[in-house]
């Protein structure tokens, strides 16, 4: 563990060492941590008997509590048929003991840095030109442990600290910012007349509209040829309006909005944007990531049958001056970041060891860990100090450099109570014990079920058009319709003039009452506290049968209850959510399900067969359950009807019933900036009435009847002992998961019921008619679907319906059809929108052969090789998680399946399935210098030079993860996206370049791929598989021996040491897409790939080579 280079000193990383274990790419969904088969939250941690899981989502490499290999004394790993004591969890069991202190006194102080001189620059951002993102590291601490009271009382203590600062490009965390331009600012609007009969053509485009082409994109300066125009019908030229003269009030700017935007700087990018009134803003915004971390640990010996120890684990990890792993940077220099994130863990353990008797031994622990989270917010407006935060929407994409949200803020809190026993009788070793949890999760938010409180000002144009502005009329030869929009929008951003005020109210069920946006000074928050109790009980017998075979069975009962709210605050269906049975209410209950799960038994059983002294056969099977995280209650609190009730307020225009009406007035003449809560009652919405699509809420809800997950696992391993120290395994893994978590659409709404319509509108069209059969001499055929009245001639023949007709969209036309009527009744329960469902039908399938080898530390020489040839099959690859929505559904992501009604097309290779994975790692001490095999009597002068080097390193190779391609449309529901359709032979997935894209792509382009027929889904889940990912990192060590307890130890780490590119497989990003209808489909670009992050910016992997240099003293 100390030798190895580990990225981010963190050694819960050794588990990727592990065969069948696989990592997932930082782009994945999930927590990037997979054991054979198993999902990425199946993975307990514990610290002296203590978890030490963040419990809302678990995951190793990114545990909170910081451990470093200098405060480890014993690293366990179990990754496949743990004993019933062992095996909480179905994916793997990491079990660390902390160090403890001695008779003799030592320690070690530490410092680690890194520099941006050190480093490489990543592939993508080379190939553009890109400076390589600052990075500043400095990790640095101490240990020390010794005795209090010789070989009775000892102590052992770490400190270690971190000082990171990193400026990352605003468009990789953020986006350039935009800002209007200095003459938009004073009122003048440019704008480019075109002559039709002779464009202009600049860089081999033809100019018919604003561009950036037209102006120096550093300076905004017109390019060569480019002027102004000298006369109302002069053409080629850049005309301008007077927003201000044109005025019908003539008020100038407005002076709230003109404060604001007097604020930011000036633009230095006009690439972005129109290239006239509208620019961007590049820089690098600066980060830091700061956070001790401390442990202290006492034991204590009473005499040889009793002793005891205390420990405490804490650790801080802040992130200040913005949060770009959450795209909430400075915007610009000078502002405050859009956010922080304040990261706080603590974690005690206090155990105490009674032999009994020389056969029986009690071990009881008791302790708690705790995690907090705050995700603070950017400051409120200076320029509106009177009113509370807001969010603004601007038009033309400017941008406000205040997030203006309330806070998040998280507290898991775990108080724990373990006992166990061992008794040795005979041949058997009985061990026997109790594990209690009791979860504690409390939430502050204000986005509760993904919305936001804070109220919303909208100044956009295509809400309310400026009027009385004279603005240029649209048309050749004037201002272009896109500029014109371009104007209208910035005619109300920068005199000030609101389109609509929108704002959340959070619901009081007991009080049957929506709250006010403030309470006193601060910003009413949803609070909600959740709790989750474990009860889990084992027995377990190790039985010496004969001298070479051993038996070890029993049984782990795992009692897992139902989570409740602390405040009874729990809502709940009265009936199946489909509406099967009549319309659903929300009833209040004390629990999220029905079901308590307290019958959960997980038998084990495992043999051990020596055949001789060298070789040892081994197998087993058991049973392992995964718990439910906390994560999935607070989804699912989050969407109670009458929860939230949202108040829309258009200027002249509609306003939510029960909502105040705005007047029409502009901001510095006082529009207001914050509405009251409405009159309704949050016990109305309790049985929401049947709604069109676009009005209904939408729902997140359990099975009642939910289920523990159940894994089935199986193993048979061959074990040989061969020379030189080394050991050889070969394994067999099986699994099977029932009873899995899956979250899906419930309420999809499916096109078969139109189906028949939509092919006949299509057949209309092909024979040159409408749509609806008329427009044509003949061969129109009537439309059953408007003929009934359930639509209207002018909704089928609209260009959006032909759009859909075009491209088989049937899916998006059903949905279009709900979102205006409710006479096709085509959602199962028109109560409601999307009905994310959480179950337990989830199925997983996974078959591996493994293998190691393993050499112990002995000749200078450590070495350990692993290989795993593997195949996971499933349905849904991860949990549903996240605050704001149960599994995160949307129409193109993974985690939604592309048709609820045949989970046999869900049925594929699983999103974390990597066929082929080899880990090797190898500590070497050279064998040059005294006492070593080369030159071991050189002079002790001369072996500082030569002797004590060391050559550490981690090499990983892993095959590519599968993918799917997807048609870009929905043709058989709203819910999802269908996958493309192969046309031909199968297109073969190989990086190639293609001229004008940087970086590979996948496919040269989509040809082999075609939009399925209306009604149907394409291909199978995960057909395909991106390129594969291998890493080398390495470690060159000095050792000094300075006297004979004190050593001087020089490291330097080379993470991704050849500085080798990872291209991961198309994802839904700017510039790269698996959609056949994306323009950048197929594309890598445009950031290479490394397994998920350790800590803030540390990774795994490197996706470009990280130097890192390493002092350490050690007495």
């Amino acid at each position: 563990i100390v030798d190895l280079p580990l990225n981010g000193r963190n050694p819960l990383a050794l588990i990727t060492l592990e065969p069948g274990v696989v990592q997932r790419s930082a782009g994945a969904a999930g927590s990037g941590i997979h054991v054979n088969g198993s999902r990425d939250r199946a993975v307990n941690v514990t610290v002296d008997g203590i978890e030490a899981n963040e419990s809302s989502v678990p995951n190793p490499l990114s545990n909170l509590y910081r451990l470093n290999p200098d405060n480890v004394q014993e690293y366990k790993v179990t990754t496949n048929n743990a004993t019933p004591e062992e095996g909480r969890n179905s994916g793997a069991s990491v079990s660390v003991a902390t160090r403890s202190g001695t008779n003799d006194f030592h320690g070690t102080a530490f410092e680690f840095l890194r520099n941006t001189a050190l480093n490489a620059n990543e592939f993508f951002a080379s190939a553009q030109g890109t400076p390589k993102p600052e990075i500043k590291l400095h990790q640095f601490g101490y240990e020390t442990g010794g005795p209090i009271r010789k070989n009775r009382t000892f102590f052992f203590g770490s400190w270690q600290g971190q000082n990171t600062k990193f400026a990352q490009p605003i468009d990789q965390t953020f986006g350039i910012p935009r800002l209007y331009t200095p003459s938009a600012l004073s009122g003048i609007f440019r704008y480019f007349v075109a002559d039709p009969r002779n464009p202009l053509a600049l860089n081999g485009q033809t100019i018919t509209r604003n561009s950036p082409l037209l102006v120096d994109t550093a300076t905004g300066a017109y390019r060569p040829g480019i002027r102004n125009c000298t006369s109302p019908t002069d053409l080629n030229c850049v005309a301008s309006f007077n927003m201000f003269a044109n005025d019908p009030l003539r008020r100038g700017p407005d002076p709230k909005i003109g404060a604001l935007f007097n604020t930011y700087p000036k633009p230095n990018s006009y690439a972005t944007g129109d290239g006239l009134n509208t620019a961007g803003y590049i820089w690098n915004p600066p980060t830091r990531n700061t956070g001790p971390n401390y442990m202290a640990r006492v034991d204590h010996t009473f005499d040889l049958r009793n002793n005891v120890f205390v420990r405490w684990l804490q650790a801080d990890q802040n992130t200040l001056d913005g949060d770009p792993l959450n795209s909430r940077p400075q915007v610009f220099p000078g502002f405050p970041p859009l956010g922080e994130v304040f990261r706080s863990t603590k974690n005690l353990a206090a155990t105490y060891r009674w032999v009994i008797s020389p056969r029986v031994v009690n071990e009881f622990t008791a302790g708690f860990a705790r995690f907090v989270f705050l995700f603070t917010q950017g400051e409120a407006n200076p320029a509106f100090p009177d009113v509370p935060p807001y969010q603004s929407g601007f038009n033309n994409l400017i941008s406000l450099p205040y997030i203006n949200t309330p806070r998040t803020f998280r507290a898991v809190t775990t108080p724990q109570v373990l006992d166990n026993l061992s008794i040795v009788s005979g041949a058997h070793v009985f061990r026997l014990g109790a594990n209690v949890r009791l979860y504690e999760h409390n939430d502050q938010r204000g986005q509760p079920g993904g919305v936001n409180v804070t109220p919303s000002l909208s100044f956009m144009s295509n809400i309310r058009t400026p009027v009385g502005f004279n603005t240029p009329v649209v048309g050749a030869g004037n201002i272009d319709a896109t500029d014109s929009n371009t104007l209208n929008g910035a005619i109300n951003d920068i005199l000030g003039i609101p389109a609509r005020l929108s704002q959340v109210f959070l619901g009081d069920l007991s009080a049957d009452a929506f709250l006010p946006f403030r309470s006193g000074k601060s910003v009413t928050l949803w609070n909600q506290g959740h709790r989750l109790k474990q009860y889990n009980f084992y027995f377990q017998d190790e039985w010496r049968v004969r001298q070479n075979v051993a038996l070890n069975y029993g049984v782990r009962w795992e009692i897992n209850l139902a989570p409740s709210e602390s405040h009874g605050r729990v809502y709940v269906p009265d009936k199946p959510i489909t509406g099967t049975e009549g319309p659903v209410t929300f009833r209040k209950t004390k629990r999220w399900y029905e079901r308590n799960n307290v019958a959960a038994l997980a038998p084990r059983f495992g043999i051990t067969w020596s055949p001789s002294s060298k070789l040892v056969i081994r197998s087993g099977y058991g049973i392992a359950f995964d718990p439910i995280s906390s994560f999935q209650v607070t989804a699912v609190s989050g969407k109670v009807p009458g929860l939230t009730f949202s108040c829309s307020s258009t200027v002249g225009g509609d306003t939510t019933p029960g909502c105040m009406t705005v007047p029409d007035i502009r901001i510095g003449d006082g529009f207001p900036l914050e509405l009251p809560p409405p009159s309704a009652k949050p016990s109305s919405f309790l049985t929401p009435p049947a709604q069109i699509l676009t009005n209904a809420p939408n729902l997140t809800a359990f099975d009642p009847q939910l289920k523990l997950p159940t894994v089935h696992q199986w193993n048979l391993t061959i074990e040989r002992e061969l020379p030189w120290g080394m050991v050889a395994q070969a394994s067999y893994i099986g699994r099977r998961g029932t009873r899995l978590l899956r979250a899906y659409d419930a309420n999809q709404i499916n096109a078969d019921p139109i189906l028949p319509s939509f092919l006949l509108m299509q057949q209309n069209m092909r024979n040159g008619c409408r749509p609806d059969g008329t427009g044509c001499a003949a061969g129109g055929v009537t439309i059953p679907l408007v003929t009934s009245g359930i639509v209207s001639s002018t909704f089928v023949n609209s260009t959006t319906t032909q759009s859909d007709l075009t491209l088989n969209a049937a899916g998006n036309f059903v949905g279009r059809v709900e979102q205006t009527t409710l006479a096709a009744n085509l959602r199962p329960n028109q109560q409601f929108a999307i009905i994310t469902y959480i179950d337990s039908g989830g199925d997983s399938y996974y078959h591996s052969g493994q293998a190691t080898l393993r050499k112990r530390f002995s000749g200078g020489l450590l070495t350990g090789v692993a290989y795993t040839y593997g195949k996971s099959i499933d349905d849904q690859s991860v949990d549903p998680v996240g605050a704001t929505s149960g599994g995160a559904l949307s129409t193109t992501n993974s985690r939604t399946p592309t048709d609820t009604r045949d989970w046999r097309q869900e049925r594929g290779r699983s999103d974390f399935d990597r066929r082929h994975v080899f880990q090797a790692n190898s500590v070497w001490e050279l064998p040059v210098g005294r006492q070593k095999r080369f030159a071991s009597g050189i002079h002790p002068l001369l072996n500082h030079i030569l002797g004590g080097w060391s050559l550490n390193g981690i090499y990983t190779f892993m095959s590519g993860e599968p993918f799917s391609v997807r048609s870009g449309v929905r043709t058989s529901n709203f819910s999802h996206e269908s996958r493309a359709d192969v046309v031909g032979s199968t297109p073969e997935v190989r990086l190639q370049e293609v001229p004008g894209v940087i970086g590979p792509v996948v496919f040269k382009d989509a040809t082999g791929f075609a939009i399925p027929a209306p009604g149907t889904n394409g291909v199978g889940r995960n057909t395909f598989q991106a390129p594969g990912y291998w890493n080398l990192d390495v470690g060159i060590g000095k050792r000094f021996d300075l006297t004979e307890r004190l050593n001087l130890q020089l490291r330097a780490e080379m993470f991704n040491a050849l500085n080798h590119p990872n291209f991961d497989n198309p994802r839904d990003a700017s510039a790269g897409s698996p959609s056949i209808r994306s323009t950048v489909f197929a594309q890598t670009c445009c950031q290479t790939v490394a397994p998920p992050t350790t800590q803030t910016i540390i990774s795994t992997g490197e996706s470009a080579r990280v130097i890192q240099f390493a002092l350490k003293m050690l007495w």
